[in-house]
């Protein structure tokens, strides 16, 4: 490949070549070292979600937000020493497990926290969820989707920093892998700028309703049980593929909006929820949504494993559950959260169907339709 030093860059920064990529296989390499620091940073950054028009009233101390209720759902599950099992999602903790993630012991005062709300916003947007036992009012219905929706953007935000710091992972390497580098990092890039923006619509929608512009245009399923649940999770998702095994959006094509799943497993007053949330107009969703009403209602708790744990890596698991599991069962778990970690892998598209595992933990009571 031939190009003026006065010339643009190959790799698309807009910079001249010679301010670029001129002589970076020379350069001194990143280090691991390097790459976690900044790591580091990037999921250390603090910012609050509430609506534009009340960032003027933030208290400015931004705290370590619970996505998943800390009194409720996480005492709940966790052991004698308040101690959950979850997924430590880092750079340090990818090199040390060799790219494998790993259920770990976490304290449930750090367990599915973020920096993203500050403290008089964080209590004003959620007590309804962590103060009042959960009867699916609307407005903690909207307090679930926030928090989840709010979580998810803090982490898209994350992942195009972390693009950005790949890009620069290029150094001392050879021109062609140097092309190949730039090239995942585009591709990588368009991805997230593409559901940074869904997301970003999804929230302004719940911005305006919290604001009292609009009323409610989601629908939601809420399924009881008598007893916790033992997986607890707050997540977003845009399905692929349904619990039939039916392929329902194509996420590669950029050019069509994403539907979007908003989901959370919690307890509440020694109860278990799960709560699926999503836009009424989502024909799709509300296509896969139904795929899990037809399961068996002995099937329902097993599905619900295989979702939580194949699309969703905010999930915490109560330590007594997992040590009752047999080793068959712990191998499934590992291979759901395993499925979509290589970015060079397709979702199968048989992920979340029945394949004979079976687990056991929760007996599931009664399902609520609402705004249907």
């Amino acid at each position: 490949m031939k190009i003026g030093r006065n010339e643009k860059c190959w790799c698309g920064s807009k910079k001249k070549f010679k301010y670029c990529h001129y002589g970076r296989e020379k350069e001194q390499p990143l280090s691991k070292g390097e790459a976690i620091g900044e790591s580091k940073k990037i999921g250390s950054r603090k910012c609050c979600y509430v609506p534009d028009e009340l960032k003027g009233e933030c208290d400015k101390k931004i705290i370590n937000a619970h996505t998943i209720s800390k009194s409720g759902s996480l005492k709940e599950i966790a052991d004698s020493t308040n101690h959950v099992l979850g997924l430590k999602i880092d750079l340090a903790n990818f090199f040390k497990h060799e790219g494998r993630l790993i259920p770990e012991r976490i304290g449930i005062n750090q367990a599915s926290t973020f920096s993203g709300f500050c403290a008089k916003h964080d209590k004003e947007l959620f007590s309804c969820i962590e103060d009042q036992e959960f009867c699916g009012s609307e407005r903690q219905l909207h307090a679930l989707m926030y928090r989840s929706v709010a979580k998810e953007l803090y982490a898209k935000e994350g992942s195009f920093l972390t693009s950005q710091l790949l890009k620069g992972g290029d150094k001392g390497r050879h021109p062609i892998d140097q092309l190949f580098i730039q090239n995942f990092a585009a591709s990588n890039q368009s991805g997230v700028e593409a559901a940074q923006k869904e997301l970003s619509e999804l929230k302004r929608k719940l911005d305006e309703q919290f604001l009292g512009k609009t009323r409610s245009n989601f629908s939601h399923l809420i399924v009881r049980a008598k007893s916790p649940v033992p997986v607890a999770v707050s997540s977003i998702v845009s399905p692929v593929s349904d619990f039939e095994g039916n392929l329902i959006q194509d996420l590669g094509d950029l050019s069509v909006p994403a539907e979007s799943l908003v989901f959370n497993s919690f307890s509440s007053d020694g109860k278990g929820y799960v709560v699926f949330s999503w836009l009424k107009e989502s024909s799709k969703v509300l296509g896969f949504i139904n795929t899990f009403l037809a399961i068996d209602s002995d099937g329902l708790f097993s599905a619900l494993i295989r979702f939580f744990f194949g699309v969703s890596e905010n999930t915490f698991i109560s330590p007594v559950w997992w040590d009752s599991l047999e080793a068959s069962q712990k191998c499934k778990i590992q291979e759901l959260i395993m499925a979509g970690v290589n970015p060079f892998e397709f979702e199968p598209k048989k992920l979340l169907v029945d394949d004979g595992v079976v687990f056991t933990g929760l007996e599931v009571g009664d399902i609520t339709k609402v705004n249907f």
